[in-house]
């Protein structure tokens, strides 16, 4: 998939396609960012080789400063949605508008795929993704009770990417 340019990157930052040398560190990070929410290296080994199929749907960029990973996201795309898999960024790297560069990639690859919809799960005590995530066109549709360790609150949330009739995604506010 391109790489968006609606957000640049501040200089020294380079958005790419993941590399299998690039899975160790993206677990890494991803322990770093979400603690017990995090995923397993094994899950992102998983990951890796969904994206490296021939007919993938299963999609990751990461962004590099100076040759080290420090943001990546990922995206799952059955149609008619894309969800939003993962997306984090280096605490030491925040501020620079790279949530949302990788966020814009996302909604692009999700819009070039065809999806009608693209959803993500996100705390219900994390508002500053929520934030981002709002600024961005997406709305709360539902709530997942408990859904994180400690008993956090998972909302779900969509943003439409095609207003071609009803989104078959609004059975989500319904049931669950």
């Amino acid at each position: 998939m391109t790489q968006s340019t609606h957000v640049p990157l501040p200089a020294g930052y380079v958005m790419r396609t993941w590399a299998e040398e690039d899975v160790e560190a993206v677990s890494q990070l991803d322990a770093l960012v979400f603690g017990p929410d995090s995923w397993s290296h094994e899950i992102f080994r998983h990951e890796y080789r969904a994206s490296t199929e021939q007919n993938p749907h299963s999609f990751y960029q990461v962004i590099t400063y100076g040759g080290v990973v420090i943001g990546f996201a990922g995206l799952l795309y059955g149609p008619p949605f894309a969800d939003v898999t993962t997306i984090g960024v280096h605490p030491d790297h925040t501020a620079q508008k790279l949530g949302a560069a990788l966020l814009v990639w996302l909604m692009d690859t999700a819009q070039e795929l065809g999806a009608m919809d693209i959803l993500l799960e996100v705390r219900a005590d994390n508002t500053r993704a929520q934030r981002l995530y709002t600024d961005n066109g997406f709305e709360h549709i539902h709530t997942r009770p408990k859904y994180y360790p400690g008993g956090i609150d998972a909302w779900v949330m969509r943003k439409r990417l095609r207003q071609r009739g009803p989104s078959s995604a609004v059975a989500l506010t319904d049931k669950e």
